[in-house]
C-alpha cells in the first residue's frame, strides 16, 4: 500500500494537484485496503486520509494500516470541508471524473467554494494497470479456483439441464473452494443463445447437440480470475468444429505475438486476422480483450483503437469469439501475464474442443 500511495504522490506533484479525492471503492480498496461499502481517501503530498462512517469503523480499523482513518458523522461528502487537509484556501483538487456522478460534482463545487476542482481520468489505473508480486499471487489463487470448478462442472452439463442451474452451481463450488462473490454474472449460454457474448444464464434446458458457452471467474481477495470455454454436448458437427478452430487459432496466434512494448490494437489486430480470413470478421464484433483485477474490465483494453503498450506486470484476457445470430457462438478466453520476455498464460483449463457424453 505505502508504495502504491507513494506512486500517487509523485503523479500529483507532476501534474501540479494540491489533493486527489478517490471515490470509486475498487480504487479505494486498491489504496487503503478497505472492503467496505461506503468510504473514500484524500491523497495530498503532505498527508492523507480514509473517510468512512460509523458502521465501518472496526472494520477499517482492521484494514487501514497506512492511512489516518476519519469516522464522518455525516455523509461523507459533506465532511470534506471540515477535514484540516482543506484548510489551505484555493487549493487544487483532482477527481476521478470518469468514476464520480454530476451530483457529487455539483455538491463538491458548493462545498468546496475556494478549491479549484481538476478533472482526472485513469490516475489510479495508470499505476494499478501493472499488478505487483502480491495482486500477481492473488490473481493465479483466483485462476486456480476457476479452472478447478470449470473441470468440475463438465460433468453436469447434460441435456434437460437448466443454464440457470449450471450457473447456480458454479458459483456455488467458486465459494466453496474459497472465491467471494464473482464481481460479474456467471455466463451460461447454449445452442442458439451462444450467439449473445453476454448472454445471461436462462431457464433454458440444455439439448443435444449444443454448444455451450460458460464465462466464469471466482473472486480471491478482492482480484477475479476471468475463463471462458465452449464446449459441445455430445459429438461435434462439422460446422461446430470449424468454427472452434478458427478462434483456437486466432487466440493461439495472439498468445503467441504477445510481449513488452506491443500496442493493444496490433495484438487485437493478430487474432482479428484470422478470423476475417476465414470469413467470419463480421462475427466477431468486440475487442479482443482486456485487464483483470480489482474490477473484471480493467486496463488496458485490447482492442481496435487502443494504442497503449503492454508492460510487464499486466494481466490480460486474450477472447476471440465468432457469434453467428440463429446458429450459436464460441469463444475461449484465457488470462494472462505480460512478462519481461512475453508472456505466461495463468489459465490452465483444456482447450482442444471438448464433447460432453
Amino acid at each position: 500500500m505505502r508504495n502504491r500511495i507513494k506512486r500517487i504522490k509523485e503523479i500529483l506533484e507532476s501534474e501540479k494537484l494540491d489533493l486527489l479525492l478517490v471515490t470509486f471503492l475498487p480504487n479505494v480498496r486498491y489504496l487503503s485496503g478497505y472492503t467496505g461499502t461506503n468510504g473514500l481517501v484524500l491523497i495530498s503530498p503532505n498527508g492523507s486520509i480514509f473517510l468512512t462512517d460509523f458502521r465501518y469503523k472496526e472494520q477499517s480499523r482492521e484494514q487501514v494500516k497506512y492511512l489516518k482513518t476519519v469516522i464522518a458523522e455525516r455523509d461523507l461528502i459533506q465532511t470534506l470541508p471540515t477535514l484540516s487537509l482543506f484548510k489551505p484556501k484555493r487549493l487544487k483538487l483532482g477527481f476521478e471524473s470518469n468514476h464520480l456522478s454530476c451530483g457529487t460534482y455539483r455538491n463538491l463545487k458548493a462545498l468546496l467554494p475556494d478549491c479549484l476542482l481538476v478533472p482526472t481520468e485513469n490516475l489510479i489505473e495508470s499505476v494499478s494497470v501493472k499488478k505487483d508480486q502480491i495482486e500477481i499471487d492473488k490473481i493465479r489463487k483466483a485462476v486456480k479456483i476457476t479452472d478447478q470448478v470449470f473441470f468440475e462442472i463438465l460433468d453436469f452439463i447434460k441435456p434437460k439441464v437448466k443454464e440457470q442451474d449450471i450457473a447456480a452451481e458454479i458459483e456455488y463450488r467458486f465459494k466453496r473452494y474459497g472465491s467471494t462473490t464473482p464481481l460479474y454474472e456467471t455466463i451460461v449460454a447454449s445452442g442458439k443463445r451462444s450467439a449473445l457474448p453476454h448472454g445471461r444464464a436462462s431457464g433454458k434446458k440444455i439439448e443435444k447437440g449444443d454448444l455451450v458457452t460458460l464465462d466464469m471467474g471466482a473472486v480471491y481477495e478482492g482480484y477475479t480470475a476471468d475463463l471462458t470455454r465452449t464446449v459441445v454436448v455430445g459429438k461435434a458437427n462439422k460446422r461446430q468444429k470449424n468454427l472452434y478452430n478458427i478462434v483456437l487459432k486466432a487466440q493461439r496466434e495472439a498468445l503467441g505475438r504477445i510481449k513488452p512494448k506491443m500496442r493493444a490494437c496490433d495484438l487485437d489486430k493478430v487474432a482479428r486476422g484470422v478470423i476475417k480470413r476465414a470469413g467470419y470478421g463480421k462475427y466477431f464484433g468486440h475487442g479482443l480483450g482486456h485487464g483483470i483485477g480489482l474490477v473484471i474490465h480493467d486496463n488496458p483494453a485490447i482492442n481496435t483503437r487502443n494504442e497503449q503498450l503492454l508492460q510487464p506486470g499486466m494481466i490480460i484476457t486474450i477472447e476471440p469469439g465468432i457469434y453467428i445470430p440463429n446458429w450459436g457462438g464460441i469463444r475461449i478466453e484465457d488470462d494472462v501475464l505480460v512478462t519481461k520476455k512475453g508472456c505466461e498464460i495463468l489459465t490452465k483449463a483444456e482447450k482442444n474442443l471438448i464433447e460432453l457424453y
